[in-house]
């Protein structure tokens, strides 16, 4: 099951698979967390971490199962 991370780089927001690409950077957290849940439910199922707005290695603030 693919794991994506929502994750702020300055003042934009990556979608990124674990310890894998960069499926998008958007201008919106929101806008981040609906491309990778659909992304998610394209490539089977998973799970969606939303990162707080501290860049690449911030704690997770919420996880949603797709």
């Amino acid at each position: 099951m693919p794991e994506v991370h929502v994750i702020a780089e300055g003042d934009r927001w990556n979608a990124k698979v674990e310890k894998g690409d960069v499926i998008g950077t958007y201008t919106t957290q929101e806008e981040a967390e609906r491309e990778a849940k659909s992304w998610v439910q394209q490539n089977g199922g998973g799970e969606v971490f939303t990162h707080r707005d501290e860049g690449e290695f911030s704690r997770i603030r919420k996880g949603d199962a797709v």
